[in-house]
């Protein structure tokens, strides 16, 4: 889960966006979203080791993308870091609880079984994953928190960190998958507020359409109840 961090930091990560590259290009058509993206033909499907959190009946396996490079005739594997070891996978793992990397998909697979299910069939790029169990909220289904770039916002053919990062929800078993952040809205911070049984976030929004993310536009703040099996996303505003 995230920690608690101070509020001066937290004003520092909302007033932090790089102002001088746009991360969203304006169109006028409806469907500029559907527009076809580059593909890497070096690049090599991995797959990490499966992960597993404490409480749940289903294992995870990620899958990114790696290239391999040359040194003098021979071929290899750019660096990648999984657990404690060094060899194959670029997903780095965070405490007993969290997931990190540049992940194309999950692939689930129940303890008891030999087939595997993805998360979704669409084209993005997960930054992380976080779970929230029964160790964290009593009462509550488990949930997995994603981090996730899922849009070309820039227009740039690729997905990648100029674009817009967004805040997704799933059960443990990859399940009823869904965006909670607005389109067009960029996820600045999520907290677990226990004693509610709670996720709150705030996210930016471009109102002056420069494409930019920074203090002249606006913030918006969010929570959902982990108690609600909809999860609906509920505004509210803390401010005077």
């Amino acid at each position: 889960m995230k920690h608690l961090i101070p509020f001066a930091l937290l004003t520092m990560l909302l007033f932090s966006c790089n102002n001088n590259t746009p991360k969203v290009v304006y169109q006028q058509s409806a469907d500029s979203l559907s527009n076809p993206l580059l593909i890497d033909t070096l690049a090599i499907v991995v797959a990490g080791l499966p992960v597993h959190f404490d409480g749940t009946n289903h294992l995870l396996h990620l899958v990114g993308k790696t290239k391999p490079h040359k040194s003098g005739r021979k071929a290899f594997m750019s660096s990648y870091s999984s657990g404690s070891s060094s060899n194959n996978t670029s997903f780095y793992y965070r405490g007993q609880s969290s997931v990190s990397g540049d992940i194309d998909n999950v692939r689930f697979q129940h303890i008891d079984s030999s087939s595997y299910v993805n998360l979704t069939n669409k084209q993005l790029i997960i930054k992380s994953i976080d779970f929230i169990g029964h160790k964290d909220v009593s009462e509550i289904e488990p949930v997995l928190l994603y981090n996730i770039i899922d849009q070309d916002t820039n227009k740039d053919l690729e997905l990648n960190g100029y674009d817009i990062e967004s805040l997704y929800i799933s059960n443990s078993a990859g399940q009823h998958f869904k965006k909670l952040t607005p389109h067009y809205e960029e996820l600045i911070k999520w907290e677990l507020i226990v004693i509610q049984k709670r996720i709150y976030f705030i996210t930016s929004e471009d109102i002056n359409k420069d494409g930019k993310f920074n203090k002249t536009d606006k913030f918006h703040y969010y929570f959902i109840d982990l108690m609600d099996k909809n999860k609906k996303v509920i505004e509210y505003n803390p401010l005077p």
